[in-house]
């Protein structure tokens, strides 16, 4: 059997155990509640008992129609609660059948004193069996009072005895189940030690270095099956016959191939996957260490901020395959036409930035944007069509605009925004417009 079936029965076994739990105190609550309605209901008979003694006693005293007809009432009263059915033992049962014979006995009673009040004037015979009458009603209460005291007893045994049955059967089957579950868990806990015992002992003599010895486990379950997987390992390292310098060889091309992935994964993260140009996020970080050089060489730059024209026209026309052609013909062209000190980037969409390094006055910059507009606005052929694209420029300067990245960047963005809308003109310094 393995395991994990032994587990399961495990599991099986705790959840019988705690059914039974939860059914036996089910079973006591329900026979608590059950002696306690019967208590409580003895506490009510009791009580009419005692109010139906205490009226008898002011009637003993007054002896009016009053004092009867409110004896009758209390007697009334007793029936009812005498006649309500309290899941009653037998030997309960007994008790309430005698106290109701009493109570009818009582209304008897009651009926013949009733008969001999109608009539105002008594004689002395009709006033002795009044008084034999009270006599017979102290007579029948003082034998309920018995009897309910031989009811309380009755209830009280019967509960003790049903409550000890209760805690012995409870008992019995908590103590057999804990039995069962604390022997199978013994007995699953044992081979579960020994399978572990068997596998770490393989460990250990493979750590030594040992590959000739097998682990030995004799058990159909799961350490058998990693026991046979164990061994198969240790048959396979004995065929793994690698050279120290086959391995050294392996371990350098697996090194290089890496140290060429990271190189190719350095120049995907900062490249423009399509233009093959600096990304947003690179030419930001190039922006920012040219500041730093600049601002130590007290030297001044100039930052583009280009926006294609036309170019959502060929894209929707020709399609997004010849767009992405013209974006590369265009890229290519504004890296080709630069300086070694200067370096391109694309923003995202038809947007291209350029950064100008070293830039003495005003005239440069508008010199250098008019010849990157002419190589902008030069004819594209692509498959048989002859395109022309046109360009906004907008330029930011280093330090006049502003002395980091985001300031330059927004500056050349907003002069680009103005030229774009202009048809005047095709760049604008973002001087001009401050």
């Amino acid at each position: 059997m393995t395991l994990a079936t032994r587990l399961k029965l495990t599991a099986i076994l705790c959840a019988l155990l705690t059914i039974a739990v939860c059914q036996a105190l089910f079973q006591a609550h329900t026979y608590q509640q059950k002696i306690y309605k019967q208590l409580n209901h003895s506490m009510q008979i009791q009580l009419s008992i005692d109010s139906l003694r205490s009226q008898l006693w002011l009637y003993d005293e007054y002896s009016d129609q009053l004092s009867l007809s409110e004896l009758n009432i209390r007697q009334a009263d007793l029936a009812v609660q005498l006649s309500k059915d309290i899941q009653w033992h037998t030997k309960q049962r007994r008790v309430l059948d005698n106290l109701n014979r009493l109570n009818a006995n009582i209304r008897v009673l009651f009926n013949t004193q009733m008969q001999s009040n109608t009539n105002h004037s008594l004689s002395e015979d009709q006033l002795t069996s009044s008084r034999l009458l009270k006599a017979k009603y102290s007579m029948n209460i003082e034998k309920m009072t018995e009897d309910m005291y031989r009811l309380h007893k009755v209830t009280i045994a019967q509960a003790k005895q049903t409550q000890q049955s209760l805690l012995i059967s409870i008992s019995l089957v908590v103590l057999l189940l804990s039995i069962l579950v604390t022997i199978w868990s013994s007995m699953t806990l044992i081979r579960f030690k020994r399978g572990m015992k068997s596998l770490n002992d393989g460990m250990r003599t493979l750590a030594n270095g040992d590959l000739e010895s097998r682990v030995k486990y004799d058990m159909n379950d799961e350490f058998a099956e990693m026991s046979d997987n164990f061994n198969d390992m240790k048959a396979s390292l004995q065929k793994i016959t690698i050279k120290k310098e086959e391995l050294k060889l392996e371990v350098a091309r697996q090194t290089q191939k890496l140290q060429e992935q990271q190189v190719k994964l350095t120049y995907l993260a900062e490249h423009d996957e399509l233009t093959s140009i600096y990304n947003r996020r690179a030419f930001i970080k190039q922006i920012d260490s040219a500041i730093e050089r600049d601002s130590r060489r007290n030297e001044q730059a100039a930052l583009l901020f280009i926006d294609l024209d036309k170019f959502k026209i060929i894209n929707d026309t020709l399609g997004h395959q010849t767009g992405d052609e013209v974006l590369k013909q265009i890229a290519l062209r504004l890296k080709s036409h630069l300086r070694s000190t200067d370096f391109v980037g694309r923003f995202g969409g038809d947007e291209f930035v350029i950064w100008l390094d070293n830039i003495n006055n005003e005239q440069d910059i508008i010199t250098k944007v008019k010849l990157i507009l002419s190589v902008i606005n030069q004819t594209i052929e692509l498959n048989g069509n002859s395109l022309t694209v046109g360009a906004s420029i907008g330029v930011s300067q280093y330090p006049l605009n502003g002395n980091n990245s985001n300031c330059l960047v927004t500056a050349a963005d907003a002069a680009m925004y103005i030229a774009k809308h202009d048809s005047t003109q095709d760049y604008c310094l973002f001087q001009e417009i401050s």
